[in-house]
């Protein structure tokens, strides 16, 4: 919120520079947050890490707060991305566009057990990833 402060301040496109200095993780968050069905990435929930040295940006900050997942999770689409500001897309879209960006970038099959009883949300989880594998190049 306070670098969003700032770029305006600047005549800087805070999307833009997130896209600049730190593509992987600005992307990786769209696609987790889809995964997840999180709601709750609005922009005092990600901000950047920066070189207190010499006040130069190093990453955007690690992926954090995910303690309203599974909330929008009824559907394909999931809620409104809150990390694309202006361009009003779902989370579904925002992730399709994030994995033809970066890839998937999925290590190993996820372990669907780690759901316990969730089976609903275990579901839904496996028909976004295979969503999004279909976009994968």
């Amino acid at each position: 919120m306070a670098f969003d402060v700032y770029a305006c301040n600047h005549d800087l496109d805070t999307l833009n520079v997130c896209k600049e200095i730190d593509p992987i993780t600005y992307y990786g968050m769209n696609i987790l947050d889809y995964l997840t069905g999180n709601t709750d990435r609005h922009p005092e929930n990600w901000g950047f890490l920066i070189n207190n040295r010499n006040n130069q940006y190093i990453s955007l900050y690690p992926l954090m707060d995910f303690n309203q997942c599974f909330l929008s999770y009824d559907s394909l689409d999931g809620a409104n991305c809150q990390t694309v500001l202006l361009e009003h897309l779902t989370q579904r879209e925002a992730a399709i566009e994030a994995v033809k960006h970066i890839g998937l970038r999925q290590i190993r099959e996820m372990d669907m057990s780690k759901f316990g009883n969730m089976k609903k949300e275990a579901e839904m989880f496996r028909l976004r990833l295979n969503e999004l594998k279909k976009h994968v190049n």
